[in-house]
């Protein structure tokens, strides 16, 4: 939906734009009224698997018990590989949610609704459909005895009990840790309120150097770094000039660029910006506002603080949308566009 307002904007302008998005909201509202979708506790379908599952699971701790009684394993080494065959079992039953929706009902309200991204996320079909696994305790350490029941089934006495600390520790996140969030906010904001773009052009001939060559910069993020900035030179293909200083760049220049495997690029950044104290129209490119080159007045520190500081308070109340339950994961790189 993002690309396909940005390339609305791109071919009609902003007013036009505005006019086909709002035809599309009054479609969607009238799909989502001709839809009616309601819940109902049937539609929460088990996973069949999981009784085999769960017996699997504490057949393998109960193995793992004993030998940790006759002193075969240590603590802490029974504790990780605890963790490790309960977390394994429910990331199973959660790729096994999909396909059971898929096979029985796909028209189901549940899946509808949480892999359209309508409403919930997978750790939340999880937790009713599934099991709720692993929890954390009020410090944010795994709690190495899981909740095999899921929300359908309902949960035994002790379940309740565990499953209390995570809904507790959402409700105090709420209001002890958004002031600190709000606090790096406030304080991204004190250094940075005093630079906003005073001029169009600083005059600076330098630049930073861009090209997916030399495989610093990935093909795939190569538009995304390039669209919405400005050119420090003239690009030449061959003796012919293709793109000249200060051209605003553009998808139709980008993948010239790709295409035509040109010599690397050098664009305009704040971060070679002449301006002491302010910036310049030209160093910072687009306002991804409305797709032109940013207004006179503009205050870009401070938009630039609130756009590292807002993110940190999803972030804090990411335990609340959870209830707690432990959530991991691993990636063997991390790439960052810059």
């Amino acid at each position: 939906m993002k690309r396909l307002i940005s390339r609305l904007i791109d071919h009609f302008g902003m007013a036009y734009t505005a006019h086909i998005l709002d035809q599309v909201k009054t479609l969607g509202f009238q799909q989502a009224t001709a839809t009616s979708i309601s819940l109902g506790i049937d539609d929460l379908l088990t996973i069949p698997s999981k009784g085999w599952l769960v017996q699997d699971a504490e057949q393998q701790s109960w193995i793992l018990e004993k030998h940790h009684h006759y002193g075969n394993v240590h603590a802490v080494e029974k504790l990780r590989q605890s963790i490790e065959i309960w977390y394994s079992t429910s990331e199973y039953l959660r790729h096994e949610m999909n396909p059971n929706f898929r096979m029985t009902d796909p028209y189901n309200p549940v899946h509808i609704m949480s892999f359209s991204g309508a409403r919930g996320n997978a750790s939340q079909v999880h937790q009713l459909v599934g099991m709720r696994g692993l929890m954390s305790d009020p410090q944010g350490q795994m709690i190495d005895l899981p909740i095999q029941s899921n929300l359908r089934e309902g949960l035994s006495l002790t379940e309740y009990i565990i499953s209390c600390y995570g809904a507790r520790k959402g409700v105090v996140d709420t209001a002890v840790r958004t002031s600190d969030a709000g606090y790096l906010t406030r304080r991204l904001v004190e250094v940075v309120q005093h630079i906003v773009v005073r001029r169009t052009d600083c005059g600076t001939i330098r630049g930073i150097f861009v090209s997916p060559q030399n495989g610093r910069v990935p093909e795939r993020l190569f538009p995304k770094i390039l669209i919405g900035r400005v050119l420090a030179d003239d690009i030449y293909l061959g003796s012919r000039c293709i793109a000249t200083r200060n051209q605003d760049i553009g998808v139709g220049l980008v993948n010239q660029f790709i295409t035509f495997r040109t010599q690397p690029i050098a664009i305009r950044t704040p971060f070679t910006c002449r301006s002491m104290s302010w910036i310049c129209r030209l160093c910072y490119g687009r306002s991804p506002t409305h797709g032109d080159l940013v207004e006179l007045g503009e205050a870009v520190g401070i938009i630039a603080g609130q756009s590292i500081g807002e993110p940190g308070t999803q972030l804090t109340l990411r335990t609340f949308h959870t209830g707690g339950v432990f959530t991991g994961g691993y990636c063997r790189t991390c790439t960052s566009p810059l």
